[in-house]
């Protein structure tokens, strides 16, 4: 995943007249994990708060950009590595845009859970000069972890599945 970022990287900057903008992200954000474990008949539910950051690149369009960016989550004080694979952001305004991505996720557990990473939001440009607000709806979709740890309860399947729900607030510097 991420050396997929790396060749986005590498080949928008060897294209002739593309001009790429990088940007990095920090904020916070608040998650709700539902976790489906193989031997609980109840799913378990935990909220937590913690750091967001990131970092990407973007090209912009007509009336948009489209991006890749990568993302680290402190989610109940385990990392979540997200990689917005696809990251749009269409302009409804000189200051106001919308913003959809898709990617994938990794949630760094025991053996860890992957799975897709979805979501938008809104974005306020130039809060002050090249820097940017964002609030975002996230989701990951059926993280999946095998039990695969000697500790790990074995259930009738191999597999326990993580549902991420939450919501990020950052401040964008673009370079």
């Amino acid at each position: 995943r991420v050396t997929g970022l790396a060749a986005a990287a590498l080949a928008t900057s060897f294209a002739q007249g593309v001009a790429a903008e990088a940007f990095v992200d920090v904020g916070i954000n608040s998650t709700r994990v539902e976790a489906d474990i193989a031997t609980l008949p109840e799913t378990v539910t935990s909220s937590s708060s913690g750091l967001h950051l990131g970092a990407g690149l973007r090209r912009e369009l007509r009336q948009g950009s489209i991006g890749a960016r990568l993302e680290l989550d402190d989610v109940d004080g385990e990392l979540l590595l997200a990689v917005r694979a696809l990251d749009y952001r269409r302009h409804l305004s000189a200051r106001l845009s919308l913003t959809a991505f898709a990617g994938a996720a990794r949630l760094d557990l025991a053996t860890p859970a992957y799975g897709w990473y979805f979501g938008g939001g809104i974005e306020l440009t130039d809060l002050w000069p090249r820097w940017n607000l964002a609030f975002d709806l996230r989701v990951g979709d059926k993280l999946a972890r095998d039990n695969a740890a000697p500790e790990d309860p074995q259930g009738d399947r191999p597999d326990n599945f993580y549902d991420i729900r939450g919501v990020a607030v950052y401040l964008s510097r673009r370079f």
